[in-house]
């Protein structure tokens, strides 16, 4: 089980983005999300971390799948994050800029966030966003890393039965 989840909020052809305060993306725009705690499934992490960065209760959001970070030199010592999708509810508003204790939270247009020449976003997110805002399958983004830089990336689909037995269970609040 990873440690982490992801969430990017669509509202139409926006995204909310935080520039994150802190290590490790610090200065950086990136989803929202963070740590799941102790004795919380993934979903109710992305719920809970959604609300504390954005003040923006979510009612359901879509697993997408998992980001995962390699290094080069530690094969085995793979860290990664649950990635979700979620549309802003209905009848709620955020004006943006804002700024929180997290970091500066802003709506910004796709083409924006994956323009080639953006060296403000996490180096990843051009890479996996686009195949997490159309792609129907749910899959892992695996990035293999030598010293802070991408030396590859990869994807593999997680099946159902994968999924199944993998992550929903974990995924789903009971």
């Amino acid at each position: 089980m990873y440690k982490y989840t992801i969430c990017f909020i669509r509202k139409g052809d926006n995204i909310l983005l935080l520039n994150r305060n802190k290590k490790p993306t610090m200065g950086m725009w990136n989803g929202v999300g963070g740590k799941i705690e102790d004795n919380e499934t993934p979903y109710e992490g992305v719920i809970r971390e959604t609300f504390e960065e954005t003040g923006i209760k979510l009612s359901s959001v879509a697993y997408k799948g998992n980001v995962v970070f390699k290094d080069k030199d530690e094969p085995q010592g793979n860290e990664g994050m649950y990635v979700f999708l979620a549309d802003l509810p209905d009848g709620t508003h955020l004006d943006t800029p804002l700024s929180t204790a997290e970091g500066l939270l802003e709506w910004k247009e796709i083409d924006w966030i994956l323009d080639f020449d953006n060296r403000g976003v996490v180096s990843n997110l051009p890479k996996y966003l686009p195949i997490v805002l159309t792609e129907e399958n749910k899959l892992e983004h695996i990035f293999t890393y030598d010293n802070r830089n991408i030396i590859k990336y990869t994807t593999a689909l997680l099946t159902e039965d994968d999924t199944n037995k993998l992550y929903e269970k974990q995924l789903v609040s009971q």
